[in-house]
């Protein structure tokens, strides 16, 4: 069987050393086909943006010529680009991994990556050049640190290209927004913006060496105008219908990829941690989890987690108010909600902005994306993203307060003082009283939560077991701790002179009575838990099953 591809980037290495490789050279006759000069694809963090890049470069280049990569792939069928194959200068760059801690940091990366790329295309000087630009390249070659020139570096380059093959140059640029999205919230983050606005539309903005462009990134920035004022441009992004499934796998080849390895019954498993994601009217398997799943015997993991930045929307999170609170416990306990989403980011808005979250979340991947007229239905998408995004709204909502860790060990430890006195503090640190308005508000609440022990067990809300739908039940998927049922009751002023204790005993008595223990194997905790306000009062039986 052919080597799993994890990390592997380059498309050239892959063919060269056999690796599994899902075909989507499709995406090269979309993109000659279109005509468009600047094309931006916006897709979260490693659906297969950079293999895609590198891809573009392997047919175009002329460097390339005369390989044989594109043997038997769809692309090798449209014989009418084959003009088109290997016959372009070709250049390729990124910009993540640029350190953004201050702007002199920043432009010191920038002039290493430029300097690679001097140092890669000297040929170029091989042609009768005014000694002005020698001199500006031969800076730029040893690594300079003036950043007005190195705003015109890439135009200096490609201009320098052209004169030499004789034909305009394509672009490709990888990540264009990495070091915008790492950069925000420090103090030098305007500088950078303003930056990388100058630099990229030296590059796309009325470059007479440009041929066409393919740009990648997570976002689209708007308002900055990174990419406003362009005559003859492409966005496509996890609404749009024409490169859908260019990024990604798709199900069917998820399913060949399950065959191909032996083992076609974990498909269903594979769709359970890693299906949901909707691009287009495509449903899309994140790549990076499925090949690692496949790679690593079929082992369902949160492989995702920790590959992708996310302390721009962590940021958002200690910022929201009440209802937009609440409405992410409802996403962390397994719900949807209906919101308006903009593909287009301005990051000047984002703090003033309630419903931006939503938005950044969804393009970058942590939500499932599902149009309703004017509006989306979100959702988290799949078990994986579960585990993820509960872990960021922790540490977005709670900041890592040290009543997470009391809750989380008390529900194990079926330490009943301590849950009540940890849940407390939770709650009177995150939640108003306006949002404890009936018993899913504090069902959602504690369901998010609890997904920081998504990892160990498998937390779900509101589903059906027995002869009813529990509010909350963990089930352990790991280790050898409890599973555990929880069932939540709110005083209301009806209940006259019941005390919480009371309530708490009519919980635990619902899920006996209810048997949401049905299909639970070993030790169980069962858990009745009743509020006054934020006060709780937590009854616990445990059984063995």
């Amino acid at each position: 069987m052919r080597k799993i591809p994890i990390g592997i980037q380059d498309f050239k290495k892959l063919r060269d050393e056999d690796y599994y490789y899902m075909d989507k050279s499709d995406l090269i006759a979309q993109i000659l086909d279109g005509g468009a000069e600047v094309y931006l694809f916006t897709r979260p963090r490693r659906f297969g943006k950079s293999l895609n890049l590198s891809m573009m470069d392997a047919f175009l280049n002329v460097e390339h010529k005369g390989n044989t990569w594109f043997d038997g792939l769809r692309i090798s069928e449209r014989d009418d680009l084959e003009p088109r194959k290997n016959a372009s200068p070709v250049l390729y760059f990124d910009f993540k991994g640029l350190s953004t801690g201050s702007y002199e940091d920043f432009i010191k990366d920038v002039g290493l990556v430029v300097s690679d790329l001097f140092i890669k295309y000297t040929y170029v000087l091989e042609q009768d050049l005014h000694p002005t630009k020698i001199e500006s390249y031969r800076k730029l070659e040893s690594i300079s640190h003036d950043d007005s020139l190195l705003k015109r570096s890439f135009s200096l380059l490609m201009d320098l290209m052209e004169s030499y093959h004789g034909s305009k140059v394509v672009v490709l640029i990888d990540e264009y927004d990495n070091p915008i999205q790492n950069a925000y919230g420090t103090e030098d983050f305007q500088r950078i913006l303003d930056f990388m606005k100058l630099t990229l539309e030296s590059i796309l903005k009325g470059n007479k060496s440009l041929d066409f462009a393919v740009v990648t990134g997570v976002m689209q920035i708007s308002k900055e105008s990174i990419f406003s004022g362009l005559n003859n441009s492409y966005i496509d992004n996890i609404l749009s219908t024409e490169s859908d499934e260019m990024f990604g796998f798709t199900q069917v080849e998820v399913k060949r990829l399950c065959d191909d390895y032996g083992h076609p019954e974990r498909y269903e498993e594979a769709k359970d941690w890693y299906d949901g994601y909707v691009f287009g009217d495509a449903e899309i398997y994140n790549p990076w989890s499925v090949l690692n799943y496949v790679s690593r015997k079929f082992k369902p993991f949160p492989y995702w987690a920790g590959t992708s930045g996310n302390s721009i929307i962590e940021d958002l999170m200690s910022r929201t108010g009440y209802s937009t609170a609440v409405k992410l416990r409802i996403l962390a306990s397994g719900g949807s909600i209906r919101e308006a989403i903009d593909p287009t980011i301005a990051y000047s808005d984002l703090r003033s902005n309630q419903t931006a979250i939503y938005s950044m979340m969804a393009m970058a991947g942590y939500l499932k994306v599902i149009p309703n007229g004017e509006l989306y239905d979100l959702s988290i998408p799949n078990r994986e993203m579960f585990g993820v995004f509960a872990n960021m709204l922790v540490r977005g909502l709670i900041n890592g307060s040290s009543s997470l860790y009391k809750f989380t060990d008390s529900i194990v430890s079926c330490d009943t003082d301590l849950m009540s006195l940890s849940l407390y503090e939770l709650m009177s640190d995150t939640v108003g009283f306006r949002v404890l308005d009936n018993e899913h508000s504090y069902q959602a609440f504690i369901t998010g939560v609890l997904m920081y022990l998504s990892g160990r067990y498998r937390v779900t809300a509101d589903m059906e077991a027995g002869n009813g739908y529990y509010d909350i039940r963990l089930e352990r998927i790991v280790g050898d701790g409890p599973n555990i049922l929880i069932e939540i009751k709110r005083r209301r002023d009806s209940d006259g002179s019941k005390r919480t204790e009371e309530l708490a005993e009519e919980a635990l008595a619902q899920i006996k009575k209810k048997d949401y223990i049905h299909g639970l194997k070993g030790d169980t905790i069962l858990y009745g838990v009743a509020f006054d306000g934020k006060l709780p009062s937590v009854i616990a039986e445990r059984t063995v099953l």
